[in-house]
């Protein structure tokens, strides 16, 4: 039976609906919104919400209602729709900040707090799974916003792993979600023509975690949306701007919309260019490409130093530092795209002084990288929480 995506319009309105969750004083006004608009399609009750546990290491967790499992009705009879709420309540924050890695269901690094907030669904979602055989489900439609889209993410790998379901993902302003290992997997298992993750240029999510976590999928297809500006923001985070822009468009006329791509001829370029590095997500784009790039140089002088980096149970920040210190000793060329690339995250934190190869140990290193990632949460949490100030969906 030929399986059917939803459109961009479809898919991003349900990404905002699930939002009721938390924006109705109640799961029951929730339910009694979503079935009045949706009701024609889908049936929410108490016995389809999905509670999700989110929060970080050494704060409260919090147990909140984080979207519905659903089966279609009428036209959409057969297909299942599994939607995630993102980031609204503060714990749900705390969970991004959680920046140590743990193994997803085909056992890839990913984001812990991501898939911890995943793993608290995964019974509910297990119970959901088994009536497909008995319901004739075909179709498994995956979408989420924000943290949601991350969940929704985890979700898909989970069905193909445990379940061997192709789904549909949608995503809507996701954050990295995991390695190149877990990216890799998705993509080839699930296909990347069944992935639509979409973004736009300033929203300041799809920025982070920096590298080494990657944007699923890797290959194929990705749904770039201009946006007004060149500062890190959370304006275009919101789903109401996803709407607007996405409306009334296809997912073949929003691929046409190509971001720059960089190259290493670029990106050597921009790490020996000299003066100052602006708070821009051009800036932003550039240093994460910059950071793979010099990573790459220094493994490749030293094939040992990733695998023995990769197989510890330190932090991101501890392997990138051991690494990047490592490479400082291995040759005179490496050392010196070392100096660049931590002079340029130093500019980017707003230190005026030049560094010298004699300060790049790891512990200066982790430095440096500990401070770029605080502070690229912190532009973060500005943002999205001027954006709920503003009364916004997030």
């Amino acid at each position: 039976m030929a399986q059917i995506s939803l459109n961009p319009s479809q898919a991003s309105n349900l990404a905002k609906d699930i939002y009721a969750l938390t924006e109705l004083p109640s799961i029951e006004l929730a339910t009694s919104f979503l079935n009045k608009k949706h009701g024609n399609l889908f049936e929410f009750s108490d016995n389809k919400l999905l509670k999700g546990k989110t929060g970080g290491p050494g704060f409260i967790k919090c147990r909140t209602g984080f979207g519905y499992c659903l089966e279609g009705k009428h036209q959409l009879q057969g297909h299942a729709f599994i939607l995630f709420r993102g980031t609204q309540y503060l714990a749900d924050w705390l969970t991004n900040l959680n920046v140590l890695v743990s193994k997803s269901s085909y056992n890839q690094s990913v984001h812990d707090g991501f898939n911890s907030a995943f793993k608290s669904m995964k019974p509910k979602l297990t119970q959901f799974t088994s009536t497909f055989s008995s319901k004739k489900i075909h179709t498994v439609h995956c979408i989420g916003h924000s943290l949601g889209g991350a969940v929704a993410t985890l979700c898909g790998e989970w069905l193909k792993a445990s379940q061997n379901i192709k789904p549909f993902i949608y995503t809507f302003g996701s954050p990295r979600v995991g390695l190149q290992g877990f990216s890799s997997i998705c993509t080839t298992s699930i296909g990347s023509d069944r992935i639509f993750r979409a973004y736009h240029k300033t929203d300041i999510v799809p920025y982070i975690p920096i590298w080494p976590y990657v944007h699923t999928p890797d290959s194929g297809t990705e749904y770039f949306l201009p946006s007004p500006g060149v500062i890190p923001g959370g304006e275009f985070h919101s789903m109401t701007k996803y709407i607007s822009s996405v409306s009334n468009a296809s997912w073949s006329s929003l691929s046409a919309l190509k971001p720059e791509k960089k190259t290493d001829a670029g990106i050597a370029q921009w790490l020996k260019q000299k003066g100052p590095v602006g708070v821009t997500i051009s800036a932003l784009d550039w240093l994460n490409s910059a950071i793979f790039f010099v990573i790459k140089k220094c493994v490749a002088s030293a094939q040992w130093l990733m695998a023995k980096a990769m197989g510890t149970s330190a932090t991101i920040m501890d392997r990138i530092a051991y690494i990047l210190s490592q490479g400082v000793n291995l040759e005179e060329n490496i050392s010196s795209w070392v100096v660049y690339l931590i002079g340029k995250i130093m500019s980017f934190l707003g230190y005026a002084r030049t560094v010298s190869q004699k300060e790049l140990n790891r512990q200066f290193i982790q430095s440096v990288f500990t401070q770029l990632q605080q502070k690229l949460n912190t532009i973060a949490q500005n943002a999205l929480s001027q954006t709920l100030v503003q009364g916004r969906a997030i």
